[in-house]
This record gives structure tokens, C-alpha cells and sequence, in this order.
């Protein structure tokens, strides 16, 4: 039986990595394309009491850390930073915030794709960050295995015994043309069943990124 899930509850392969990396590093830097499920895969952070979300899509969060970006980050021993990118004079009051003391999991910034790409970035946390990419989902995400696929079972198993391994798979057969037009971004992929509503929502994301983002 194929357990039909939501966005939110869809369980991401990247967990695993954003576990490991809040566990050894002061700052992680969650990266990806628009719509491919930062926030909500940070959000389950929040679930450490300790720990603060903030995102800078809240007008206020934004007005403070653009005037005040010292005080933004001092509102709680961890926190978590969505849409860092919005006020990129926040990463020199996060690095400031390390260097004075210096604690595994700090920070959880989230960025656009191109966050990498700005040079404050790289500036502020060369040798504090470790940074973890946000990819579409993949089948076996959708189908809510939370893995990335098959590969490290075939990597793990002799050649002469990958036919094994591909017939012992959970994963039940697929029209290949359905998989591709439901693609990985969550919301045409999990919620839109309709696959008029997902063209509608496809052409909206690629008129963002070529009239917004690109330019």
C-alpha cells in the first residue's frame, strides 16, 4: 500500500546530513532552489527548546536584523535564520556572535540558491560553516522512504548482484512520463494531483526566476 503524504510530513534524505552537521559545526547553511523545502525542513529544528526560528520573510524579523542585526542574533543561545539572504549584513553579526563563543549548532542559516554566490558569505564563515544542499525530491522521498535511492545498496553489492537488489526494491513501478511531469519540488510533486495545476505551477516558478532572480 502507498501512504499518500503532505509537504510537511514528506521525510527529507537531508535530515540525516542537517543532524550530523548541527552536531559538529557552529554555523550550518542550508542551500537550495526556491520551493525545494528549506523552511520546512528547518523548521523541525524548532523542536529543540533552546533554539529560536526566525525568518526574515516576517517584515519585523527583517527591519531589525537590516537595523540591528547584533540584537537579532542575541534573541537566543540557537537559533535558526530563514531567508538569510535578505539582510546579508546578518552574517557579520552571526560571525561576531561565533567568535565571541564558539558552540556546535549556533546558527542554521537558510539561503537561496545563489547565497553561496554573495561574497559576505564566504567572508564571514570561512572554516565556521558547514553547508548542506537541498535538492528536489526523489522518488523514494516522495513515496516517504526518506532516501535518495538505490545506490549505496548497489554500490554495497557485487555487480553480479544488482538485478537482486533492483527487484528486491520497495519502491513499486512507475509511468516514467508521470514521474517526470510530477517532478521533485514538493508542491507540484506531493499536493497538485492535477497535472494542468502543476504546468500552471511550473510556468509561475520559471516567470520568477527569469523575471526576478535571473535579472
Amino acid at each position: 500500500m502507498i501512504i499518500i503524504h503532505t509537504v510537511d510530513s514528506v521525510p527529507r534524505f537531508a535530515s540525516q546530513m542537517l543532524a550530523r552537521a548541527v552536531a559538529s559545526l557552529p554555523i550550518t547553511v542550508v542551500t537550495g532552489a526556491r520551493q525545494s523545502g528549506k523552511t520546512t525542513l528547518v523548521r523541525d529544528l524548532a523542536g529543540d527548546p533552546s533554539r529560536r526560528y526566525l525568518t526574515l520573510d516576517d517584515l519585523d524579523v527583517l527591519d531589525q536584523a537590516s537595523r540591528s542585526p547584533d540584537d537579532t542574533v542575541a534573541r537566543a543561545p540557537r537559533m535558526t535564520l530563514d531567508e538569510v539572504q535578505r539582510a546579508p549584513g546578518l552574517l557579520l553579526a552571526v560571525k561576531r556572535a561565533v567568535d565571541l563563543k564558539r558552540t556546535p549548532g549556533q546558527f542554521v542559516l537558510t539561503g537561496s540558491a545563489n547565497l553561496l554566490a554573495m561574497g559576505a558569505v564566504a567572508d564571514s564563515l570561512a572554516g565556521r560553516a558547514v553547508y548542506v544542499t537541498l535538492w528536489p525530491l526523489t522518488r523514494r522521498e516522495q513515496l516517504g522512504f526518506g532516501q535518495a535511492g538505490l545506490w549505496s545498496a548497489l554500490l554495497d553489492a557485487h555487480d553480479d548482484e544488482w538485478l537482486d537488489v533492483v527487484m528486491a526494491s520497495d519502491a513499486p513501478p512507475a509511468d516514467w512520463h508521470d514521474v517526470v511531469r510530477r517532478g521533485g519540488f514538493p508542491t507540484p510533486a506531493i499536493d497538485l494531483d492535477d497535472h494542468d495545476a502543476r504546468e500552471l505551477w511550473f510556468s509561475g516558478y520559471l516567470r520568477t526566476y527569469l523575471e526576478r532572480d535571473l535579472r
